[in-house]
């Protein structure tokens, strides 16, 4: 279990991994504005394999996802410049993250989906190879290509 002292079960806490392909637990953050906790919208941090991901969630009182998405869940994004020093770095440190990587611009991964896709930037655009029914789906857009997997 991570534990730290800018943990406090409001503005810090850790979570359960309610994604399998999710190294160990997820860290929440809010940011501190001024507003209570629950009125705030979450960050979320995660390390699938050595990469340091993120998602933002709308405050508890909302619920887990944002009223304009597609469908479910927010999906990981990777944090291309994970941080070297703080709750974050030790986070990530903690469950196999790395603080630097190589760029592959071959396989340039930006993301997972629903599943632990692996979401790709390449030339044609953010592409992933959805799990239930092996389908390769490319589009413009991150939105676009949720439209197109939630389909």
């Amino acid at each position: 279990m991570f534990e730290h002292n800018a943990l406090d079960g409001q503005w810090n806490r850790v979570l359960p991994a309610a994604d399998s392909f999710v190294n160990g637990e997820v860290l929440e953050c809010r940011d501190t504005v001024g507003e209570e906790p629950g009125k705030i919208s979450r960050r979320q941090y995660a390390v699938v394999g050595d990469r340091l991901v993120e998602r933002c969630l709308p405050p508890e009182a909302v619920g887990d996802f944002w009223s304009h998405d597609v469908a479910q869940l927010p999906w990981w994004s990777s944090v291309m410049n994970p941080p070297h020093a703080g709750i974050l770095a030790d986070f990530n440190s903690q469950f196999g993250g790395l603080h630097r990587r190589q760029l592959d611009t071959a396989h340039n991964v930006v993301g997972y989906a629903g599943a632990g896709e692996e979401i790709t930037l390449g030339k044609a655009g953010y592409a992933l190879k959805r799990a239930s029914d092996g389908a390769e789906l490319v589009a413009k857009s991150m939105l676009e290509l949720r439209k197109l997997y939630y389909a």
